[in-house]
């Protein structure tokens, strides 16, 4: 089994294709935005042999750079026609579709690159995390922070005892570039055109029926619970996963939500503030996480509320940034306002010292150097040789790592307090127990493993 965030451990996967120098063939889901970025970086390590996308513009313009790669506007289609044709799947649409897309692509013995968060509930995790390890495939989640040499810094930094033992973990995003609560509550009561280029049905995918509304597509499904992870999913995974590998986090064995905004069934909450309580594998101590999100009164545009944040004495004289993570140790302080923690600096209390400044241990982990590039690279590598923990944010890590994120959105739903039993996988609250899983449509199930 691999260690946790690490690069030490060897594990064969005998079920996986073995691979020589010979150029392997990818098909990419999602190839507008970020999925454009994805197929270009994987394109350069594979042969593109197929493209699919819901927007039928997006998928003619990124054709015309792959104009010998079949196209199709539905994943499940692309799949059930080439699978046997593909050796790389990347999945890069909104997040209610990752776990449906990636099984039916497991299922077809596909290596898998999959946008974060991986999933959209915290069973989905667990289904796709199992059936990967089962079929001896590679994973890889866009946590693109994991392959710039200078998170990597921070995580030996910090596993090296940088801060010492770790006390408490404190991280926000106050601002956020789409819509949610309480400007929309409510699903939009005008049905207009679906324009002719979008292929709606496959947009909701694994959600219910609805009618087509510009507010949903694009981009705007990030607000909306049945597309969407809120800021916890689309910020928290990235801002988040430095103090989870850096400390070694593991799994919380309490959630509880101390400030709570109105509950929206639609969209997702204007605010909140959630307490995670984890027993990390580097100490023996309870270490606390707090997460801070939105801003406290936004109640519209015109009034934007009072940013969520840590108490003014943890910054140590530092002004706050819309987003950050501060860890806290018995040392000495580590401050990060960089999304993917690649921008780092400690204070040992005489003010705030630069990374570049500090002795760091010896590397212990391989150096990358491309960042978001450098994460395909790594997964290709972990492909040829057979060995996955080169791919840094594999299913192993990332499920274990979305799975706390996932239940702090459970907590921010219903209030209070719950404990988590990750083998038994349940909650103390039948509440929450119910929000673990989601109900699917006909021909977009995601199956248990």
């Amino acid at each position: 089994m691999q260690a946790l965030g690490g690069l030490s451990s060897v594990s064969l996967l005998p079920k996986a294709k073995a691979f020589s120098e010979k150029r392997m063939r990818v098909g990419c889901i999602g190839v507008g935005g970020k999925g454009r970025s994805d197929l270009e970086q994987l394109a350069r390590h594979a042969e593109v042999v197929a493209m699919c996308d819901i927007d039928q513009k997006k998928l003619d313009y990124a054709h015309r750079s792959f104009p010998s790669a079949r196209k199709f506007n539905d994943y499940r289609k692309m799949i059930a026609q080439c699978g046997e044709a593909l050796d790389i799947v990347s999945v890069s649409t909104p997040d209610h579709t990752h776990a449906h897309a990636a099984q039916l692509a497991l299922n077809s013995g596909i290596h898998l690159f999959v946008q974060a968060p991986m999933a959209h509930t915290v069973w989905e995790l667990r289904q796709i995390s199992k059936l990967a390890q089962k079929k001896g495939l590679c994973t890889q989640v866009g946590m693109h922070g994991c392959a710039h040499d200078n998170f990597r810094n921070a995580v030996e930094y910090i596993r090296g005892g940088g801060i010492g033992e770790i006390r408490e973990i404190h991280a926000w995003m106050n601002r956020t570039d789409w819509q949610k609560a309480p400007e929309i509550k409510e699903r939009p009561q005008e049905a207009p055109p679906i324009p002719a280029s979008l292929n709606w049905e496959a947009f909701l995918g694994p959600a219910g029926k609805r009618p087509f509304h510009p507010a949903y597509q694009p981009y705007q499904w990030r607000g909306w619970r049945d597309f969407g992870t809120g800021v916890l999913g689309n910020d928290g995974v990235h801002l988040l996963n430095l103090a989870a590998m850096g400390c070694q986090l593991g799994t919380p064995s309490k959630v509880k939500c101390l400030l709570k905004a109105p509950f929206h069934r639609e969209t997702f909450s204007a605010w909140g503030t959630v307490c995670f309580d984890f027993l990390p594998r580097l100490q023996k101590g309870k270490v606390q996480l707090f997460w801070y999100e939105g801003r406290v009164g936004n109640l519209s545009r015109q009034l934007k509320g009072t940013p969520n944040l840590p108490g003014k004495p943890l910054f140590l004289g530092k002004s706050p940034s819309p987003q950050g993570c501060i860890i806290v140790g018995s040392k000495g302080s580590f401050h990060t306002s960089s999304r993917y923690g690649t921008d780092w600096e400690v204070n040992y209390g005489n003010g705030w010292i630069p990374s570049g400044n500090l002795d760091l241990p010896f590397p212990s982990m391989p150096r990358n150097g491309r960042g978001d590039s450098g994460m395909k690279e790594e997964l290709v590598r972990a492909i040829r040789t057979n060995l996955p923990q080169i791919a840094l944010a594999n299913f192993e890590y990332a499920a274990e790592f979305t799975e706390w994120l996932l239940l702090g959105n459970i907590a921010l739903s219903i209030g209070g307090e719950f404990d988590w039993d990750r083998e038994n996988f349940s909650t103390n609250r039948s509440e929450a127990n119910a929000l673990l899983s989601k109900d699917y449509r006909n021909g977009w199930r995601v199956y248990a493993v």
